[in-house]
């Protein structure tokens, strides 16, 4: 590149960084941003910086874990795949083929694996509040996911399975179940297993009954107006089950994972598993997905979202929000991972994804 040119590049860029800086340090001070994020092209980054309080008495670091909740979803679709591909569960297959006994409902006979992983099910999804939930921070196992699921059982579908999309936390809920039945694995350590550890995502791990917390992981904060700082959020929100969005990861680990979009290569899956993740699963008529447009029209495929060469997801627990953008046509990824459950990560994400897209290369 001569000189000239390479100078207006690099001009380009510092403006860049400092309206990404600009921009983030204004979500800090007017939406009370605490967090990380990370922009990367071509696998290298170009940001990442960490911001607020990862609890009431430290601040986050770029190398902290958080819970990304729903960003979850692909890795309980991967390994539905991965067993199909073991041709111990097919795409088609009837759910109650392979969900145990007890989990079983006839109202479930014409519901297959792909609507389970692509929410066109028409199954509802679990209620807020039951009196047979023990949740804690936003937490369900045990005797709760019974509840949910028998709550389930009995509960007619919404629509004809495959005819609409409507998001369905209980559905991947159930895929881990499977998950479980099929492999003889808890749902943990299959993940770790089978999608983690072949990554090198050894600083990952998924939030079941086994879980203990690292002295360095964020904790799940809000804002309080009234005291003037972020406090443990105690927000009454939807219940969170391991295979629905129990994922802890780190910027670095997530970034080894976006990886497999860029040439559809992945170390334990097929080209053609990781092409029908991909692919458009459900119709485009929208309950509260899709929504995000930002390169053509949105749909979800199975896991994961679309739109144009975007790869995208979301995440929402109790105290922690996050969002994902990944072009395989620019080979850049935006990761916005907080632990303040008022934070806007999708405006976040898609500010910084249009400031490093609209880069010169």
């Amino acid at each position: 590149m001569r000189g000239p040119d390479k100078f207006r590049v690099e001009k380009g860029r510092e403006k860049r960084d400092i309206a990404a800086e600009n921009f983030l340090a204004e979500m800090v001070d007017t939406e009370h941003f605490s967090g990380v994020a990370m922009v990367t092209r071509g696998g290298q980054p170009i940001h990442k910086r960490a911001y607020g309080p990862a609890s009431v008495d430290r601040d986050n670091h770029v190398d902290g874990r958080f819970h990304v909740g729903s960003i979850a979803k692909q890795f309980t679709a991967a390994a539905v795949m991965q067993l199909i591909e073991a041709e111990t569960v097919q795409l088609d297959g009837r759910i109650n083929d392979y969900l145990p006994e007890g989990r079983r409902s006839q109202h479930w006979d014409s519901v297959n694996v792909a609507h389970l992983l692509s929410h066109s099910s028409g199954i509802p999804d679990y209620a807020v509040a039951r009196d047979y939930y023990a949740v804690v921070d936003g937490w369900a196992f045990g005797a709760t996911i019974d509840g949910m699921i028998h709550e389930a059982i009995a509960r007619p579908l919404h629509f004809q399975p495959g005819s609409q999309f409507r998001y369905c936390n209980l559905g991947y809920t159930l895929l881990g179940e499977i998950i479980e039945a099929q492999s003889a694995l808890r749902y943990a350590d299959y993940i770790r297993q089978e999608l983690l550890l072949p990554f090198g995502m050894e600083n990952s791990e998924v939030h079941d009954e086994c879980y203990s917390p690292r002295p360095g992981d964020a904790t799940g904060l809000r804002w309080d107006d009234h005291l003037g700082r972020h406090v443990k959020d105690d927000v009454v929100s939807l219940p969170v089950t391991p295979a629905d969005g129990g994922l802890i990861t780190t910027l670095d680990d997530f970034a080894l994972w976006t990886t497999a979009f860029k040439c559809v290569d992945h170390p334990t899956l097929s080209k053609t598993s990781l092409e029908r993740m991909l692919a458009q699963g459900a119709p485009t008529n929208t309950y509260r997905w899709p929504e995000r447009n930002m390169r053509g029209p949105g749909f979800y495929g199975l896991g994961l979202m679309r739109s144009g060469d975007l790869v995208m997801h979301e995440g929402s627990i109790v105290g922690f929000r996050s969002f994902f953008i990944y072009s395989q046509h620019d080979d850049l990824l935006v990761a916005v991972f907080a632990n303040n459950s008022c934070s806007d990560v999708f405006r976040i994400a898609s500010v910084l994804f249009s400031l490093f897209a609209a880069t010169a290369k």
